[in-house]
């Protein structure tokens, strides 16, 4: 049981936080948290809490998992979280803090899926194939795999996000990524440095363990399928406590692990892994060669059926997801529509066709079936079983997806659409509806507790939306709101077109509303000198408005373009104290820029969910066709989420100052439910606040 006297002694004046730190000060609302924490942790209840920026909310509910490790020798608790600066900082940071400061010592540790970490024994390979026989390692000094082998000598994680993020997607890193097909376990020569299972071991001896987002689903799901409750070991070691940090992103999350899909490139991968990989030991050989050899049962008729199949599903089945989507269907949805928006007729065109390609699977399942049927594998190619296993089951889920599509109209709890990310390929899509029961019934029924926390989760009077979303029940739930402790009304404008000024952002007129938005921004920028982060929704908008300023303005503009580093523009932006940052979706949440370099925040068009966002349409549509109304239970929720995000990067301390612009017209509209759910904002004069008022309101504020 953990005492309330105990977190006061943590953190009230003369309390061990505040000896252990000169500038601790005291929140009230950060023992409040705690205190709440504790009750989740005492009563085996699930707890749901919004917490401000600079509640600190870590600490409260570090605390708690802290003290409960001491007090229940059985209990372990896992902290996940979405972002790998947050995992960073808790483990190098606040958790060795609060162990200092409070005079204890509990075991705790970082696991993240073994992709996440390098593979030594594939990182020697490697480093022994780039080997010159002149020079000492690779041929150029400045490479990129130059560049992660410095990194690899060093490195004491093995993390790969631990590189700069222009090196995490290269192909040579991807080539050294762990990976339990290709592992060796035992047999490995370095498996005493092995970074994964040294992870594992570490996480195994720990009361606490900090993971990610996807990991605690993987591992969810797992225990599920095979029936292996919390008290076993799947990925991560048995637990029984559970707390989710930046809960608002697990809707997400979880429906992205719970989703089907297939592309050419997917089709392509797999094929290349069957009949494009060598291996040191089996020179020249390709892993279906490799494969067939280990079956002495195999006669060679069923080999070249498997190949012949295999060779006229890889061929079928890319023209099929070529052609399935029309270029009309292009011009009318951006990125991604549902399978029931496109112009040709799946279920008298499509569907015919799709049925032919999953014949043809059925029959390179069933010979890769036989293939694998192998009574006794030898230790020494048990390797290459695997990584057959692994291929099949890669085409098995493949004939999921395809079967799915086929019987569409018999699942109304899936949602069938394509994604086009690339004009050159195709994505066919299976996701759940909804994740509320699989979450439930897989996760939060099976554990003592759980507790949910973030700083945008509440819209409105409560947390009903959150709740809905994720499947918590309100029974045996505790929730609890901490707004920031900053001085908001003193030390940030919020800016918006209260008069019949400001234009209302609307799809049909993207190129009107770039106008507007260039000649509001352009004296805006002028009063603030720069120091701005300009927050969009679409890469089109932001491309019209950045083509329609960059000439008027004096300051380094950054923008964010596709395959642009988002870690060297957040750097370049806080080192760059005048410069401004035209930025989507990533950077809406996870920025952090106390101080002068950031003093004003756009949000050029309120970020209702995109039109062509085919889950939330499929969801909306579900719950009109229900009864129910999807604007008042999706679209503004959501709306409301992102933009407490978007805003939430600008006061980060509590000296901090400066304004949120919200240069949407519809803003008017919606001012009283986004002043229910943000900060105090001081706001001038609504009356009389117009577009062309906002750079003397500005110089004002600042000067």
């Amino acid at each position: 049981m953990i005492e309330e006297h105990q977190l006061e002694d943590i953190f009230l004046s003369g309390g061990m936080l505040d000896k252990a730190f000169d500038s601790f000060e005291k929140r009230d609302d950060q023992l409040e948290m705690a205190i709440l924490a504790s009750r989740v942790y005492n009563e085996n209840i699930n707890g749901v809490i919004e917490a401000g920026t600079g509640i600190g909310k870590s600490y409260a509910y570090l605390s708690v998992a802290l003290l409960n490790a001491l007090e229940n020798k059985e209990d372990r608790t896992v902290i996940a979280t979405s972002n790998v600066a947050l995992q960073q900082q808790l483990m190098n940071k606040d958790i060795p803090t609060l162990e200092n400061a409070l005079d204890l010592s509990v075991p705790y540790a970082l696991l993240l899926g073994r992709g996440r970490y390098v593979c030594f024994n594939r990182m020697m390979n490697a480093v022994k194939g780039f080997r010159n026989e002149s020079q000492d390692l690779f041929k150029d000094e400045d490479s990129q795999e130059e560049a992660v082998y410095d990194w690899f000598r060093n490195t004491r994680t093995g993390i790969i996000e631990e590189l700069p993020q222009r090196l995490t997607s290269s192909a040579f890193v991807k080539s050294v990524r762990s990976d339990k097909d290709t592992c060796l376990k035992q047999r490995c020569p370095y498996f005493d440095k092995c970074f994964y299972y040294n992870a594992l071991e570490t996480a195994s001896k720990s009361r606490i363990i900090v993971t990610n987002h996807a990991l605690l689903f993987i591992d969810s799901s797992i225990r599920a399928e095979n029936g292996e409750d919390f008290d076993q070991s799947v990925i991560i070691p048995p637990y029984n406590r559970l707390i989710i940090d930046e809960c608002h992103n697990i809707d997400k999350s979880a429906t992205d692990h719970f989703s089907l899909s297939l592309s050419r490139q997917r089709l392509a991968e797999e094929y290349r892994k069957l009949f494009q990989m060598t291996f040191r030991n089996h020179q020249g050989m390709h892993l279906a060669d490799i494969l067939t050899g280990m079956n002495k049962r195999l006669n060679d008729a069923d080999v070249r059926a498997f190949i012949t199949a295999i060779n006229q599903f890889t061929s079928e089945c890319t023209i099929l997801v070529k052609s399935i989507i029309t270029e009309n269907d292009r011009k009318r949805f951006s990125h991604e529509c549902l399978l029931s928006d496109t112009a040709t007729d799946f279920d008298g065109i499509t569907k015919a066709r799709m049925q032919e390609v999953l014949a043809i699977l059925d029959e390179v399942l069933r010979l890769f079936r036989i293939i694998m049927n192998i009574a006794e594998v030898p230790s020494e190619e048990e390797v290459y079983y695997r990584m057959g296993n692994s291929s099949m089951k890669a085409y098995e889920r493949f004939h999921e997806l395809l079967s799915l599509f086929c019987e569409h109209a018999s699942h109304p709890e899936l949602v069938f659409y394509y994604r086009y990310d690339r004009a050159d390929d195709v994505t066919l899509t299976v996701s759940p509806l909804s994740v509320a029961s699989r979450l439930k019934e897989n996760l939060f029924s099976r554990l003592q507790s759980v507790l949910c926390t973030s700083a945008t989760i509440k819209t409105g009077k409560d947390f009903s939306y959150f709740l809905s979303q994720v499947g918590l029940d309100e029974e045996n739930l505790v929730t609890g709101f901490f707004p920031s402790p900053f001085d908001y009304s003193h030390n940030a404008m919020l800016l918006y077109p209260a008069a019949e000024d400001g234009m209302n952002f609307n799809i049909s007129v993207k190129a009107e509303y770039a106008d507007y938005l260039a000649n509001m921004l352009v004296p805006v920028l002028r009063s603030t000198e720069g120091s701005a982060l300009i927050l969009f929704t679409s890469i089109e908008m932001m491309t019209l408005v950045y083509e329609k300023m960059k000439d008027r303005i004096e300051q380094t503009v950054l923008i964010q373009k596709k395959g642009s580093s988002t870690e060297q523009l957040r750097k370049h932006f806080r080192e760059d104290r005048t410069s401004v940052l035209f930025g989507l979706k990533s950077f809406w949440e996870g920025i952090d820029v106390p101080g002068d370099a950031l003093r004003l925040v756009v949000i050029t068009q309120l970020p209702f969910t995109h039109v062509e966002d085919c889950i939330k349409r499929s969801r909306s549509m579900d719950l009109a066709a229900n009864g129910k109304n999807p604007y008042m239970s999706i679209d503004l929720p959501e709306m409301l989420i992102t933009l407490k995000q978007g805003l939430g990067r600008l006061i980060r301390n509590e000296s901090d100052r400066g304004i949120a612009l919200i240069a949407d017209g519809r803003a008017r509209r919606y001012m009283p439910l986004i002043r229910a759910c943000i900060p105090p904002y001081y706001i001038p004069d609504e009356e009389g606040l117009t577009v062309a008022s906002f750079n003397q309101r500005i110089e004002d504020f600042l000067y």
